[in-house]
C-alpha cells in the first residue's frame, strides 16, 4: 500500500508542482516505486516541470469515461526508472482521480497528488514561501486540511535566500515551522535557474535530503544558508540583491 500525500498552497506561485516533481524524482533515486498525479487539468504543468510533456496516451479524463483502465494512464520518466506520471488533462470529474488512484495504490511506494484526490491521502504537505502573505496562507491551509481530518501534515518551505535570512528580512524555514506548529519536512533553496529545468547541485542536495527524511533515512533538512558565509557569501548576497 503506497503513501499517498497530497502537496497544496492556498497561495498560488509558491511552488507546489515544482515541489512535487522535486520530490518525486528524489524518492525515485532512492529506489522508491513513485508516482505524480498531476491534477492540473487545463495545462499538465506537472508533466511539463518533470520532463515529460506530451508523452500521454491515456488521461484520467479518458479513465472517467470508461476509455482505460488506470494503469494505462502512466506515463513512465524516461530518465527516472522508478518514476512515473499520470495526467489529469481535461478532466472534470474529480472523483475519477480517487478512483484511479485506489487502483493504483499497490503499484507504488509513495503517490505524491498534486492538488488533487484529497481524500484518499492520509497525509499532506504544504508548500510556502518565506514571506508573509504566503505564512499567513499556509495557516489558513493547515487549518482547512485539519478539518478535512488530515491530521499528518508537513511543511516545505520553498525559494529560501540565504542571504535575506542573514540580513533579517525573512525567517529562517525552522522558524516558520516553529510558527505554523508543522514539522519541517524540507527547506528548498531560490534557484533562479529552475524556471529553465536547470537545478542547481544544492537544490537537488535539498530535495534528495527531503526524501530521505519521508523514508527514515535522514533526520535534519538541508542546510540552505552554508553558501551564503564567508567572502564568496558576501559577494553572492551583494549579487542577489541587484537582481
Amino acid at each position: 500500500m503506497a503513501k499517498k500525500i497530497y502537496m497544496t498552497s492556498f497561495k498560488g506561485g509558491t511552488g507546489v508542482t515544482t515541489c512535487c516533481v522535486g520530490l518525486g524524482l528524489a524518492l525515485s533515486s532512492l529506489g522508491e516505486r513513485t508516482l505524480i498525479v498531476d491534477g492540473d487539468s487545463a495545462s499538465a504543468n506537472a508533466l511539463q516541470t518533470g520532463g515529460c510533456p506530451n508523452l500521454q496516451v491515456y488521461t484520467l479524463a479518458d479513465y472517467a469515461k470508461g476509455a482505460c483502465r488506470a494503469k494505462q494512464t502512466l506515463i513512465s520518466h524516461p530518465k527516472a526508472p522508478n518514476l512515473s506520471f499520470s495526467s489529469s488533462l481535461s478532466l472534470t470529474d474529480k472523483k475519477a482521480a480517487e478512483r484511479a488512484v485506489s487502483e493504483l495504490d499497490g503499484l507504488f511506494d509513495y503517490i505524491l497528488l498534486d492538488k488533487i484526490a484529497l481524500k484518499t491521502c492520509d497525509s499532506a504537505i504544504i508548500v510556502t514561501e518565506p514571506f508573509l502573505p504566503s505564512v499567513k496562507s499556509a495557516d489558513c491551509c493547515k487549518a482547512y486540511l485539519a478539518d478535512g481530518g488530515i491530521k499528518d501534515i508537513g511543511l516545505i518551505v520553498n525559494k529560501i535566500n540565504g542571504g535575506l535570512i542573514i540580513n533579517g528580512d525573512i525567517m529562517t524555514a525552522q522558524e516558520i515551522a516553529t510558527l505554523l506548529h508543522l514539522p519541517l519536512t524540507a527547506v528548498i533553496p531560490e534557484d533562479l535557474a529552475l524556471p529553465l529545468g536547470k537545478n542547481k547541485k544544492i537544490t537537488d542536495r535539498a530535495f534528495k535530503a527531503a526524501a530521505e527524511m519521508l523514508t527514515g533515512r535522514r533526520e535534519a533538512v538541508c542546510n540552505v544558508l552554508r553558501p551564503y558565509f564567508g567572502l564568496n557569501g558576501f559577494i553572492k548576497r551583494k549579487v542577489r540583491e541587484m537582481l
